[in-house]
C-alpha cells in the first residue's frame, strides 16, 4: 500500500486529529491542486490521479493546517474572542447611566434619554455577541456573562453609592450593626424581626467588616456583589452541567438578566441575595452527585453545604430550593432510564433541614409569611368566583407605553414557550427530564405572573416570585433562540394544510428570524419590560428630589439626622409612631420599635377621646411627624405602614391635622428640624 497522505478537511479545527477519511489509493500522482474550502484562508490539498486500484486505499488523517506561531495564544491563556471589546462598549453604557443618575439628581431634562441609551449600550452588544454563533469558546461566553453582571451591578451601586436607601437594605444594615455591637446572633431587630433567625447575610458582612475595618455599608456592597456574581456564575455552570453549549449557557444568563428584579432587588444588600448562590450550588452539585460512585462524594458534601447555607439565609429561597429539587428529581425518576434518585434524595434532605430550622429556630416565619399568602389565596378565590381580586395595587399605574412594552415582552416569552413545546412534542424520542422540568417551570412563571393582578400585594409577590420562576423560563427561551430554525418539521398533516403552513414558513427565512437578529431583539424587548415593570418603579428610575412614600427617594439627610437623634438622645427601643419612611428610619438608624397602625392620629382634624384611647392601646411613646406628607400625595399609594386609605388619596393630608399636636396638653415637641417634628406622647 502506498504511503498515506495527510490533508486538512473542511470541518477540521486546529488540533483535531481524531477523524479519518478513507479514499482510493492512487498509483501515481501527476500533480496537486489547492482547493479553497470553508473560511477564506482555509484550503485543502487534493492529488490528481492517473489511475487507482479499487482494492487499495489510503487513510488520510483529518487534521487542520498548523496555526501560525505569531497568531497562537499562549497555551495557559484561554481565548477570549471579542469579549474585551464587547465589554468595553458595555462599560460605556454604565458611564451613560451614571451620567443619567447625576442628571436626575439635578433635574436635567436629558437624564431620561441618557438612561435608556445607557441601558441599550450595556445589554445589546453582549446579546449580539452571544447569539453570533462564532464564540471563541467557553471562556469568551463566561467572561461576557460575568462582565455583563458586573456592569449591571455597577448600575445598582451608582444609584446610591454613599449609603443604603432601600428599606430592606437598611433593615439588614441595622441587623449587622447589632451583631457587631453585641457579638451574638439572634439579637432582636425591631426593623425586621424575622431576619433575626436568618443571619447568614449579617454573619458574612460582620465578619468582613471586623476583619478589614470596612464600614458596614462598604462591606455589605462587597458581600452582595460577590453573592450576585456567584449566583450568575453558578447558573452558567448548571446549564453546562446539563449538556448545554457555551452559547446556550451564555444566552440563558443574558436572558435571565432581563428578570423583573434582577437589576436592583436581586443584587441588594438583603438576605435573598445571600441565599441565591446556595440555591444554584445545590442544583449544580445534585446534578453531578451519583450515590453509587465514590469519587462524586464531594458533590454530596456541597449539596449539604448549599442546603445549610440557604436554610440560614432566607426562608423563601429555602422553600424554592426544595421545590426546584423536587421538580427536577420527580422528572428524573419518571423519565430517566435507569431511573435517577440522587436529586430526590437531596430534596428529601432539604425538607428535613429546612423544616427543622423553621420549627426549632425560625418559628416567626409562619406569622411573617402567612398574611401575604392568605391575601393571595383569597384574591385567587375571589377571581375564580367571578368577584374580582381583593383590593388593587397601592401604587399608581405605569404609563400606557410602558405597559405595552411589558405586554409585548410577555407575548414574546409565551411564543418561545409554545415553540419549545412544539419542538419537544415533535422530537419525543429525545425528550429528557431537564427539558420537562424547564417547561413545567416556565408554565409556573406564567402562573406566578398572573398573581400581580391579585390583591394589593400582587405586583410585589409576582416580582419576587419571578426571581425563581424566570430561571426555567430563561432556559426555555435561550434553548429556542440558540437552536432557532425557520422551519419546524412535524408529523404528517393533510396536504392542503401542509402546503399552507410550509408556504407561510418559507417566508420566514429573511434575516430577522436569524438568531443574530432575533435573539438580541427579544433580549432588548425583555430588558425594556423589566426596567419599566421591575424595580425601581418608573417614578424613581432616576435619583431625584424627595418624594413622599418614595422608598429610596424618601431617604434624605434630614430624615437620617432625625432618626439618629432619637437614638442618641432618647435611647433605643421606644415605641414610635410614624409614616412609612419615618418608620423605616427610626427602626434602623434610631433602633426604635416602629408603630405602623397609628394612621388615625394623623387623619383626624382634631384631637379627641378616640385618639387618646388609640394612643394608649398602641403604647406610643413618641410621634414622628414629617410635615411634607401635607404637601405631596404618597407616590407609592400609602402614607403609613398600615393605611386604611391606601390607593384612595386624592389630596395630601391637611396641614392642620399635623399641627394640632402643638395645642394638646401633655404633648411636647422635643425635636424640630423644619420639616420633621418629634413629639413626646407619654403624658398625653
Amino acid at each position: 500500500m502506498p504511503e498515506s497522505t495527510t490533508v486538512p478537511l473542511p470541518s477540521a479545527r486546529p488540533g483535531d486529529t481524531g477523524a479519518r477519511l478513507v479514499v482510493p489509493a492512487p498509483r501515481k500522482v501527476e500533480s496537486v491542486a489547492r482547493v479553497p474550502v470553508g473560511a477564506p484562508d482555509e484550503t485543502m490539498v487534493l492529488p490528481r490521479f492517473t489511475d487507482s486500484a479499487p482494492d487499495q486505499t489510503v487513510v488520510i488523517p483529518r487534521v487542520a493546517e498548523p496555526v501560525a506561531e505569531a497568531a497562537r495564544a499562549p497555551g495557559w491563556l484561554p481565548s477570549l474572542g471579542r469579549a474585551p471589546e464587547v465589554l468595553a462598549l458595555s462599560a460605556f453604557g454604565v458611564v451613560l447611566v451614571a451620567l443619567a443618575y447625576q442628571g436626575g439628581r439635578s433635574g436635567a431634562g436629558w437624564a431620561g434619554a441618557a438612561y435608556w441609551l445607557g441601558q441599550l449600550v450595556v445589554s445589546v452588544p453582549v446579546a449580539v455577541r452571544m447569539f453570533f454563533r462564532r464564540l471563541a469558546g467557553v471562556a469568551e461566553s463566561f467572561v461576557l456573562v460575568m462582565g455583563l453582571a458586573v456592569d449591571e451591578y455597577l448600575q445598582k451601586w451608582l444609584y446610591s453609592p454613599d449609603q443604603f436607601r432601600f428599606p430592606d437594605e437598611l433593615q439588614h444594615w441595622v441587623g449587622t450593626n447589632i451583631l457587631l455591637q453585641d457579638g451574638r446572633l439572634f439579637q432582636p431587630n425591631n426593623a425586621l424581626p424575622v431576619a433575626v433567625h436568618f443571619p447568614g447575610l449579617e454573619e458574612m458582612t460582620a465578619s468582613l467588616s471586623s476583619m478589614t475595618g470596612l464600614s458596614i455599608t462598604n462591606a455589605g456592597l462587597l458581600v452582595a456583589g460577590v453573592a450576585h456574581l456567584a449566583f450568575i456564575g453558578l447558573l452558567f455552570l448548571v446549564v453546562r452541567s446539563t449538556g448545554g453549549s457555551a452559547e446556550l449557557a451564555g444566552a440563558v444568563c443574558v436572558i435571565y438578566s432581563t428578570a423583573l428584579h434582577y437589576l436592583f432587588f436581586d443584587s441588594m444588600f438583603i438576605y435573598q441575595t445571600a441565599a441565591l448562590p446556595f440555591l444554584m450550588l445545590v442544583i449544580w452539585a445534585s446534578r453531578r452527585w451519583e450515590p453509587r460512585q465514590r469519587h462524586t462524594a464531594v458533590y454530596a458534601v456541597l449539596c449539604g453545604v448549599g442546603l445549610l447555607g440557604v436554610s440560614i439565609c432566607h426562608h423563601v429561597t429555602a422553600a424554592a430550593t426544595i421545590a426546584t429539587l423536587g421538580l427536577i428529581g420527580a422528572c428524573e425518576a419518571v423519565m430517566n432510564r435507569p431511573r435517577r434518585w440522587a436529586t430526590l434524595i437531596v430534596a428529601g434532605a432539604g425538607v428535613v433541614l429546612v423544616t427543622g430550622w423553621f420549627a426549632l429556630v425560625a418559628r416567626e416565619v409562619f406569622g411573617y409569611l402567612g398574611p401575604p399568602v392568605e391575601q393571595m389565596v383569597g384574591g385567587v378565590a375571589g377571581m375564580l368566583r367571578g368577584g374580582g381580586s381583593s383590593g388593587g395595587s397601592s401604587s399608581p399605574g405605569n404609563p400606557m407605553w410602558q405597559l405595552a412594552v411589558e405586554a409585548f415582552g410577555l407575548l414574546a416569552l409565551l411564543g418561545l414557550l409554545v415553540r419549545a413545546g412544539l419542538v419537544s412534542w415533535r422530537s419525543s424520542g429525545r425528550f429528557d427530564a431537564w427539558r420537562a422540568a424547564a417547561l413545567i417551570g416556565a408554565l409556573v412563571f406564567f402562573a406566578s405572573t398572573a398573581v400581580r393582578f391579585v390583591g394589593s400585594e400582587g405586583p410585589e409577590l409576582a416580582g419576587r416570585a419571578s426571581t425563581f420562576t424566570y430561571i426555567p423560563m430563561s432556559m426555555v427561551a435561550a434553548g429556542v433562540l440558540v437552536g432557532w430554525r425557520p422551519r419546524l418539521r412535524g408529523p404528517s398533516r393533510p396536504l392542503v394544510v401542509k402546503r399552507a403552513v410550509d408556504g407561510v414558513l418559507s417566508r420566514m427565512r429573511p434575516i430577522w428570524v436569524h438568531p443574530v437578529v432575533l435573539g438580541p431583539v427579544i433580549v432588548t424587548l425583555l430588558m425594556a419590560g423589566s426596567r419599566v415593570g421591575g424595580w425601581p418603579p418608573y417614578w424613581e428610575q432616576l435619583p431625584g428630589p424627595y418624594l413622599v412614600s418614595g422608598y429610596e427617594r424618601s431617604v434624605d439627610q434630614q430624615g437620617v439626622a432625625g432618626a439618629v437623634w432619637t437614638y442618641d438622645w432618647l435611647g433605643p427601643d421606644h415605641r414610635v409612631a410614624a409614616d412609612i419612611t419615618g418608620a423605616t428610619l427610626v427602626s434602623t438608624y434610631g433602633e426604635q420599635n416602629p408603630v405602623g397602625e397609628a394612621s388615625k392620629l394623623y387623619y383626624d382634624g382634631t384631637w379627641n377621646l378616640d385618639d387618646e384611647l388609640l394612643l394608649q392601646s398602641l403604647g406610643v411613646d413618641y410621634l414622628w411627624v414629617d410635615t411634607r406628607i401635607s404637601q405631596q400625595l404618597p407616590i407609592s399609594g400609602a402614607y403609613f405602614p398600615v393605611d386604611p386609605q391606601t390607593g384612595q388619596h386624592t389630596a395630601p393630608i391637611p396641614q392642620g391635622n399635623l399641627s394640632k399636636f402643638d395645642d394638646v396638653a401633655g404633648i411636647n415637641r422635643v425635636y424640630d428640624s423644619g420639616d420633621i417634628h418629634v413629639y413626646d406622647m407619654r403624658n398625653a
